[in-house]
């Protein structure tokens, strides 16, 4: 057990260690729009004043650095992104994230356009528009002891992304969410699967009295439980006992034609995992997946499904009949 979380802790922290990211967090003090040929300010605006909304929320950028030219200059680069279809008092992220071999030295912020110095041509009075800019300055930070390298930096990539800020972002973005991952990853550890699971999967596998099962974690979820068996041969039935809001694994003895090649089956096993499930459900079965999946022998396929369009009957079909193993 403990070499196991060394092992989760070890990449978890490599995770971290490669991937930079600088980001800012902010309620909108007021609502914003794009600005229309009516808004005499936009038209001052400088050609490379960028756009960003959640409509149009990414952008993927290689520049060239330059080294800080004095010591009262650290960031020799700045981008300026004009934030667009905010919401007054919704929270929101701006964020940039580049590998951490890049040779960057980068802060990022946001701020009103009122607020900037009134001979900058990024200046909106407060009485014109309410203008918000998200900021990006950089510089090189690449030393080496290779002359060309100090005289011309490498170029660097960065991704600006803006995004509605939820609680999943603020975890997903945090040493928070890489802690819960290590935790539910324990857990699904020590998940246990019940006698029944085997026992109903050998009857549908060398019995064939069972056409589907559907396995789910118990309410204290420390074990895998049978939670539906049916000899029904109807596959919107089947469907219909995926609870819309929850996840769940199953078994499927998949049957279908090939032509003239006659009648095939191969039994699939199924994760269900809505995007409509609860985050720590999503967690738990994940991480808990290899204690049923490792103990059912024979399967054929792996049916991975978030909504019902990917475990349509077409869906499976066009996944099962292009593999091997049909019988």
């Amino acid at each position: 057990m403990l070499i196991r979380i060394a092992i989760i802790a070890q990449l978890v922290f490599s995770s971290i260690a490669f991937a930079n990211i600088e980001q800012v967090r902010f309620f909108a003090p007021f609502s914003t729009s794009a600005p229309t040929s009516s808004d005499k300010w936009a038209l001052s605006l400088p050609p490379d004043v960028g756009y960003l909304s959640l409509e149009r929320p990414s952008e993927l950028k290689t520049v060239k650095p330059k080294f800080p030219d004095s010591d009262d200059k650290r960031y020799m680069a700045e981008e300026y992104y004009l934030l667009t279809g905010l919401s007054k008092r919704s929270f929101y992220e701006f964020r940039v994230c580049w590998p951490a071999y890049s040779p960057l030295d980068l802060v990022v912020g946001v701020v009103k356009a009122s607020e900037l110095d009134p001979s900058s041509p990024l200046f909106v009075s407060a009485g014109d528009a309410d203008v918000m800019y998200a900021y990006v300055k950089y510089s090189s930070q690449y030393y080496s002891h290779i002359k060309e390298l100090m005289d011309n930096p490498v170029p660097a990539t960065f991704e600006i992304i803006f995004s509605k800020c939820t609680l999943l972002v603020v975890l997903g973005s945090s040493v928070v969410m890489q802690s819960l991952l290590v935790i539910f990853g324990v857990l699904g550890w020590n998940v246990a699967l019940s006698n029944e699971c085997q026992t109903a999967f050998q009857e549908l596998k060398l019995g064939k009295s069972i056409k589907f099962i559907i396995f789910k974690l118990n309410d204290a979820k420390t074990e895998i439980v049978v939670a539906e068996k049916s000899t029904s041969t109807s596959y919107d039935e089947f469907i219909g006992e995926l609870p819309e809001n929850d996840c769940r694994y199953a078994v499927y003895d998949f049957e279908y034609e090939l032509g003239s090649e006659g009648k095939r089956s191969k039994i699939c096993f199924y994760i269900w995992s809505p995007d409509t499930a609860p985050v720590r459900s999503k967690m738990l079965y994940a991480s808990s997946k290899d204690a049923i999946r490792r103990a059912l022998t024979g399967i054929s396929a792996e049916i991975q499904g978030t909504d019902f369009s990917e475990v349509a009957y077409e869906s499976v079909f066009d996944r099962v009949s292009k593999g091997a193993g049909s019988h």
